[in-house]
């Protein structure tokens, strides 16, 4: 995490000169989505996208959503459904073969130009088993390469998006959040372990989090037959959905609100008491993100700073709407930021 910190600071501050530019509101998703691809891109693979270079997103932004959303209307049983969201099988495998190609040729060239890196690529073109010595083959690096592209980018994106959504909306947690970081990092640069210590920041990040989680749901199946909970009868096979939104909003655990944004549900005592499977926003058991650390760094990081530097115009007609493909992000959300008469840091 120290060697990705300041990739994710050089993005963060592509982000805010993007702002500094903006003579009107801006799309909060498209910017995050902006700031994610690129800070995976070049952390993990030392790859640009220059996606704050682009008036539309990257080719392989556009044909990644294009597939997604091909692969989730699969179960749609008319034809004309599919093809109006998602393009023809053709146009499919066209997209799929764009992602290809791009990670190819960074392959390649990573190949090309030899040395030690110890970047995600770099350690998968390097790292043998633990065991066997056995080395990923190309097609298995290309396919770890896209996944790691896809979930490191699209899930944060969401929770940043909202985060800055219910900063907007709640004025007081807006005003102890800044002073938080008016008072852990001032007016200087964040270092590494600056960022930890914004844990207000980080509870509205959770808090943002439990009400959308942008991964929403995950599925388990039945290993034997069983009786579920002492109500739902399963087969061995049986598959079930938990979704995460009903889930982080029972009133069992999280009281009778709870709908009511609230980050102090995320201070030390109250996590304690609840249960740990009450908050599952990375997923569960093994298969739980592995990006987690990665994610979260950036995610308060890139909070933290916006924070610093700017003050917030929403539209206070504007209600939240959800746009799903693969995973939640607000839409149609946008802020006018406003440079603060005291932020003077450093923006290079």
């Amino acid at each position: 995490m120290r060697r990705y910190h300041p990739v994710m600071l050089e993005v963060a501050h592509e982000l805010t000169h993007a702002w500094d530019r903006a003579s009107g509101p801006v799309d909060v998703a498209a910017d995050m989505t902006r700031l994610t691809l690129e800070t995976i891109g070049r952390a993990g693979f030392g790859y640009r996208f220059g996606s704050f270079e682009r008036a539309e997103p990257h080719p392989f932004v556009t044909a990644m959503i294009r597939a997604l959303r091909f692969a989730q209307l699969q179960n749609v049983k008319l034809p004309f459904v599919r093809r109006a969201f998602a393009g023809s099988p053709a146009q499919n495998q066209a997209d799929i073969a764009t992602m290809n190609n791009l990670v190819d040729e960074v392959i390649e060239a990573r190949r090309r130009e030899g040395g030690e890196s110890r970047d995600l690529l770099g350690l998968m073109l390097t790292e043998g088993h633990p065991m066997t010595g056995e080395r990923l083959d190309p097609v298995n690096i290309r396919n770890q390469a896209i996944t790691f592209v896809v979930a490191g980018h699209e899930t944060t994106s969401g929770a940043l998006s909202f985060a800055l959504y219910y900063f907007t909306r709640n004025p007081d947690v807006l005003a102890k959040a800044r002073a938080e970081v008016d008072a852990v990092w001032g007016d200087r640069e964040p270092g590494f372990s600056d960022v930890a210590k914004l844990r207000y920041v980080r509870r509205v990040l959770d808090e943002a989090m439990r009400l959308w989680p942008t991964a929403p749901g995950y599925s388990r199946e039945a290993r034997e037959d069983v009786l579920l909970g002492g109500k739902y009868r399963m087969r061995k096979g049986d598959w079930v959905i938990v979704p995460l939104p009903l889930v982080h909003r029972d009133p069992a655990v999280w009281g009778p609100d709870p709908e009511k944004f609230d980050p102090d549900r995320f201070e030390p005592a109250a996590v304690k008491k609840r249960p740990a499977q009450a908050y599952k926003p990375f997923g569960t058991g093994e298969r739980a993100c592995i990006g987690r650390q990665f994610a979260l760094h950036e995610a308060v990081l890139a909070l933290g700073m916006v924070l610093q530097r700017y003050d917030f115009e929403a539209d206070p007609a504007y209600e939240l709407k959800i746009a799903e493909s693969l995973t939640l992000k607000p839409s149609g959300f946008t802020v006018r930021p406003r440079a603060r008469a005291r932020a003077a840091v450093q923006t290079s």
